[in-house]
């Protein structure tokens, strides 16, 4: 993988190798008892202490107060707020601890310790959290940049406990932390990637070397054989490029012994014009990021196969590029589906469902999937009702439902479920067709994405659909991911299937 920004290496405490600075994580109330600071004095003469009692941390998570050089083993420490006890919960851990690893890049740090004593009270796994916020915040865009404007390569982080063997006992979760945190950061990587440089073809390169590292299966469906199976969504979206669309298949058996296989289906538009229903400039110059549903995809391949589940996972990635040609679809096109259902084009613009429906008919009749799961960039309105907050889901299946927001809590990639009504199916009704890809009209937006692939679902299957278009990518500095594509949906799923993998 090509490096982008900042890697983080976490490593037990080097008595030969004296970093650069100690991180201190603190609460801010109750105020922090100094003789708990003893051993993390012990590492800087005294510094700790001295700074709790001249500049306490504050209520504002993230918070930094550092010392100048001074005398002793570490010549320089930095308090980082995470706020008052009572708040404390894993998303703020990430917050402060990408707020440390903004600080240790900006001031060329190369190596420093983490106090993990600091974090021991926090909910859940607070070292685990720190490690996979400061992993995030580390990632930075940058192989596209001059060489001089690049951040620092590496920084190394010693973990500094008062426990004696904190760090063999967590080192297999911390690992798992670091992969799972380095993953989403390879989807946001791919995300980043402009359309000039990675188009449908090329991104079904990309899995094929992903599964060569991972030693899974791939198989690329090329337009052959997406017309021999009738995909005619995907290929009527991909028609108008130069390059054309393809099915990306690729398995996961970390069970072999199972019958058990949870399929997981990414949208894929590596550019969006929007086609004949073009978008303005301004909505159009983020469209890279409408392939970040099969980044995510990929970025969970990689993790569960790096983890190692005890899992089955078939991913699905429908991959095409919406453009305008003498040969592109238009609104008023009758497309049939690969499941046989007709489909009117009211907007060219809502071509993601068009090629997640077929990818999804292709997953029932081919792979007898124990739960489907699609992940895409879909609507506008999923913002409009969320904001950056959470993303849409929808689902046929209310245990599905349930652990897909418990995985989405644990992992704060937050999911809020919107109903599929059976009233909701008068706004997909068609003159001329079975129905039609769009309502025509700002009503129920989100939901309408929801309802059109519901019908392209076969009872009793375990369907859920998550609409990231308002998380995908994000504008918000104090979030880990900062500015940029989110990976969001990598840790979500992983967890999910780690807890079904159980």
């Amino acid at each position: 993988m090509q490096r982008n920004g900042t890697s983080f290496e976490f490593v037990g405490l080097q008595k030969s190798d004296a970093p650069d600075v100690l991180i201190v994580p603190l609460v801010s109330k109750p105020a922090p008892a100094l003789e708990r600071l003893s051993h993390a004095d012990r590492l800087c003469a005294g510094a700790v202490s001295t700074l709790c009692r001249a500049a306490p941390p504050g209520d504002e998570l993230g918070q930094i107060v550092h010392t100048a050089a001074a005398a002793g083993p570490i010549p320089r420490v930095i308090l980082v707020s995470l706020g008052p006890a009572e708040r404390l919960d894993p998303a703020r851990v990430r917050t402060a601890a990408a707020g440390a690893a903004r600080w240790l890049i900006a001031e060329r740090v190369r190596s420093a310790a983490l106090w993990v004593d600091g974090l021991l009270s926090a909910p859940e796994d607070g070292v685990c959290e720190w490690v996979v916020g400061m992993t995030l915040a580390g990632f930075r865009f940058d192989e596209m940049r001059t060489p001089e404007s690049r951040a620092p390569a590496r920084i190394r982080v010693q973990l500094a406990a008062t426990a004696d063997g904190f760090e063999r006992g967590a080192r297999s979760a911390i690992r798992a932390a670091l992969i799972e945190a380095q993953c989403v950061n390879y989807a946001r990587r791919l995300a980043h990637l402009p359309a000039n440089v990675i188009q449908p073809q090329s991104l079904a390169q990309e899995a094929r070397r992903l599964a060569r590292e991972c030693r899974l299966r791939c198989e690329i469906l090329q337009p052959p054989a997406l017309e021999r199976l009738k995909m005619g969504g995907l290929l009527a979206v991909g028609r108008g490029s130069k390059v054309k669309p393809c099915l990306i298949r690729m398995e996961y058996r970390g069970n072999p012994r199972s019958k058990v296989t949870h399929v997981l289906v990414g949208k894929a538009i590596t550019f969006d014009t929007g086609g004949y229903s073009i978008k303005a400039n301004d909505f159009m110059i983020s469209m890279k990021y409408d392939k970040s549903g099969g980044c995510a995809v990929l970025g969970v391949m990689r993790a569960v196969a790096q983890l190692k589940l005890r899992c089955n996972v078939t991913a699905l990635i429908a991959a095409a590029e919406n453009m305008i040609s003498h040969d592109a679809y238009r609104p008023g096109d009758i497309l049939t589906m690969m499941s046989g259902k007709t489909v009117e084009i009211i907007s060219t613009d809502a071509e993601g469902r068009l090629v997640l429906a077929d990818a999804l008919w292709y997953a029932q009749t081919r792979l007898n999937p124990a739960t489907l799961i699609d992940v895409a960039t879909l609507t506008g309105g999923v913002r409009t009702t969320f904001g950056t907050v959470a993303a849409g889901l929808m689902s046929t299946d209310d245990e599905l439902a349930a652990d897909l927001g418990e995985a989405g809590r644990r992992t704060h990639e937050r999911l809020w479920r919107l109903p599929l009504w059976d009233e909701y199916r008068e706004l997909i009704k068609a003159h001329d067709a079975d129905i039609r890809n769009s309502a025509g009209r700002p009503e129920a937006h989100a939901i309408v994405g929801g309802m059109f692939l519901k019908e392209f679902v076969r009872p009793p299957t375990a369907w859920a659909h998550l609409d990231i278009a308002a998380v995908a990518n994000r504008d918000d500095p104090k979030l880990p991911t900062g500015r940029g594509a989110s990976g969001f949906g990598v840790r979500l799923l992983v967890e999910f299937l780690r807890r079904r993998s159980l």
